[in-house]
């Protein structure tokens, strides 16, 4: 039978903390019962070649008690990303798979084309779990499952101490109060991969990179509520993916994609302004801001490193203080790094996950404090796209159209806009027929790419001249000849990429909308 989608949260404690929790008030309180406990042993099962992670599933037969249950989940770090037909669970007779049993035609079609005879065991979980029924105040159940155990992959293990807080019925805000009321004395962390990802982590490192952010799935007959919700989850999703990312590697994509998901929030957060309530939009974005923040001084000395001092320092001898100079910014870079794990490690990071996820679950919580309701929600979003597209579209052609007289700053505010059209354009494009998009978004692109290089050249001016600050006024450090060879270097490249960016906007301003209306 197909899955079903239930709200839930799962999160990780740590392992001092899972008595404490069993005993937590809050909990004892509303539990109906006695808590019930269980061994659970789920072998996760693919091909030599991982086949099954390839198309971001999994495949596990799970023995509990004396009863065997078969799943087929999604193992990436985006939740619904795939259809509802490629997730199914239901019993088997025992603990080896059987293809047989799964009555989805095109999932059982898949599996069998992968080739059910080369599916073997690959990781497994041996695990201790407490489950109890939760009845809340006013109305409404839950299920809390308590899991205690390990992760065996191979030659190497993790343990698993989680729970899980899942709502059985009744209206959703009383699960996350829960959530919230369990934080403040169990601290802990929204999981952000599956058990099924964290098996595959174990035995390489594929499910620790970063995430781009795939589709999404807007329908014209949507409600602008609807749709609200579906592209802010959508940013969130983003968000979470790449924690792992830059937790536990130094790739740089993965600071870089949490903060192109702030911006897409952010962005999304305008969009739809006249149909949030203030006080609402005023948490959201400005813990987004806070992180930005936090992420930012990361994401500058990786572009620095890799994009200016990289390319030029192979072209000068290393003893003219490029090597001294890359010592210097890679202590920066760490720092930076550092700082933004920090962030993503902090409370306040998760407390706004928490908030976050209610406020996108309960249309209760999304309602404002004043009896007049934010404006269109009911509306479909097919009616507001167009308008919402338009207006950025005539900001952007706005500012750009005198584009060689424009000063540092009015580029800088050209290139704020151009982001901001690209996001709205990504949020909507699948309304619209992709040949009707493809050369409107080409063209957008080009200008976005021209005017952030312009942007990184500033950046990297300001970046130097801090790096040189901290010797305290002491005389010029020793890279001082290598950095004003970058800043030479990319300020006359520049200059040329200013003449280009002329052509850059001539040829969006040529470009027709692909909206009706336009």
């Amino acid at each position: 039978m197909p899955k079903s989608h239930k709200p839930e949260i799962r999160a990780t404690i740590q392992p001092g903390s899972f008595d404490r929790m069993k005993q937590l008030p809050a909990l004892r309180r509303i539990t109906e019962g006695r808590a019930r406990s269980s061994q659970l042993t789920t072998v996760y099962f693919d091909t030599p070649e991982r086949d099954l992670q390839q198309q971001g599933l999994s495949l596990c037969v799970t023995r509990q008690g004396r009863g065997y249950l078969q799943s087929v989940t999604q193992t990436g770090m985006l939740p619904g990303t795939l259809p509802d037909w490629m997730e199914w669970e239901g019993p088997v007779p025992g603990q080896d798979i059987d293809l047989a049993a799964i009555d989805s035609k095109k999932l059982h079609r898949l599996l069998q084309d992968i080739g059910a005879e080369r599916l073997q065991p690959v990781f497994q979980t041996d695990i201790q779990r407490s489950s109890r029924m939760l009845t809340f105040d006013g109305g409404g159940t839950a299920r809390l499952e308590l899991d205690r155990g390990q992760l065996l992959a191979g030659e190497a293990s993790a343990p698993v101490v989680e729970f899980r807080l899942t709502l059985e019925s009744g209206a959703p805000e009383p699960l996350f109060d829960l959530a919230q009321e369990i934080y403040q004395t169990v601290p802990f962390r929204l999981a952000s991969m599956s058990m099924a990802a964290r098996g595959y982590a174990l035995l390489g490192p594929d499910e620790a990179r970063f995430r781009k952010n795939g589709g999404l799935d807007l329908a014209a007959d949507d409600t602008v509520e609807q749709a609200l919700v579906q592209i802010i989850g959508h940013c969130r999703d983003h968000l979470r993916a790449n924690e792992v990312s830059v937790l536990t590697t130094d790739e740089v994509e993965g600071v870089h994609q949490m903060r192109v998901a702030l911006r897409r929030l952010r962005a999304a957060m305008r969009i739809f302004r006249p149909s949030i309530a203030a006080e609402h939009y005023a948490w959201i974005t400005d813990e987004a801001k806070w992180l930005t923040g936090e992420l930012t001084e990361a994401r500058e000395w990786d572009v620095f490193s890799e994009e200016f001092l990289t390319p030029v320092a192979q072209r000068y001898d290393a003893d003219q203080g490029f090597t001294e100079l890359a010592e210097a910014v890679e202590q920066a870079r760490r720092r930076g790094r550092q700082r933004a794990r920090d962030a993503v490690a902090d409370g306040r990071y998760t407390g706004f996950l928490l908030r976050l996820d209610a406020w996108l679950s309960s249309p209760a919580r999304r309602a404002g404090a004043t009896d007049e309701p934010p404006a269109h929600l009911d509306e479909p979003i097919g009616q507001h796209c167009a308008a919402l597209l338009k207006k950025r579209d005539r900001q952007v052609r706005k500012r750009g159209r005198d584009i060689a007289s424009l000063s540092d700053t009015e580029l800088h505010e050209l290139r704020l806009a151009v982001k901001k059209l690209r996001y709205a354009v990504g949020f909507f494009e699948g309304l619209f027929p992709p040949k009707q998009v493809k050369p409107y978004q080409t063209h957008l692109a080009g200008l976005q790419d021209a005017l952030g290089h312009q942007n990184d050249v500033a950046v990297a001016d300001t970046l130097l001249r801090g790096l040189a600050g901290e010797t305290g006024g002491a005389p010029p450090p020793v890279w001082a000849y290598a950095a004003g060879q970058i800043t030479g270097w990319y300020r006359h490249a520049a200059i040329a990429a200013r003449q280009s960016l002329v052509g850059d906007m001539g040829a969006f301003l040529q470009t027709k909308p692909f909206w009706k209306g336009a």
